[in-house]
């Protein structure tokens, strides 16, 4: 009677892990689907739509799942981009339009808590000022394998801040 009861419990412990492994977000299965590398373009346009603050002392801030973060909170398994303005005086941005100037990408990137990331890096220039930026957007290689970011999970991670155009 005992074997039995251990096999059902057994069992109960099988259809509970493979329940919550399956469990992941509808959107996070569709973007492991995506082919490697996705393109921004140059030319492409993204727009504040909501300011923000890259804090004195800080020389960037970090997006991810339409939300602002600071380094220690990122959720390592998704993807996320870094705005990076290149001092560390502080900056608010209110307003404005960045354009995609070029684009490149790393396999072997260091991401957020030193995660080993593959990176989409899109050199961003301010209409208005002429400033450049730097957006690296990263994707943790442990959760998907060596791919890059889609535009779209670019636009999930900015959205909310800043809206993506993509060039013709």
């Amino acid at each position: 009677m005992r074997a039995g009861k251990a096999a059902t419990l057994g069992i109960a412990l099988i259809l509970v892990y493979a329940g919550l492994t399956g469990c992941a977000s509808t959107a996070h299965k569709e973007a492991q689907a995506a082919p490697s590398p996705q393109n921004v373009t140059p030319g492409s346009t993204f727009t504040i739509i909501k300011g923000f603050v890259i804090p004195d002392g800080d020389t960037g801030v970090y997006f991810q799942d339409t939300h602002l973060y600071t380094e220690d909170d990122i959720q390592p398994d998704y993807p996320y981009c870094q705005l990076k303005s290149g001092d560390a005086r502080g900056e608010n941005l209110g307003s404005g339009v960045f354009t995609v100037t070029g684009v490149d990408y790393d396999e072997e990137g260091t991401g957020a808590k030193g995660m080993d990331v593959s990176v989409t890096g899109i050199r961003l220039q301010k209409e208005a000022s002429g400033k450049i930026y730097r957006l690296n957007c990263m994707l943790p290689m442990q959760s998907h394998g060596a791919r890059f970011v889609t535009p779209a999970e670019v636009q999930g991670a900015v959205d909310g801040y800043m809206t993506l155009k993509d060039a013709p």
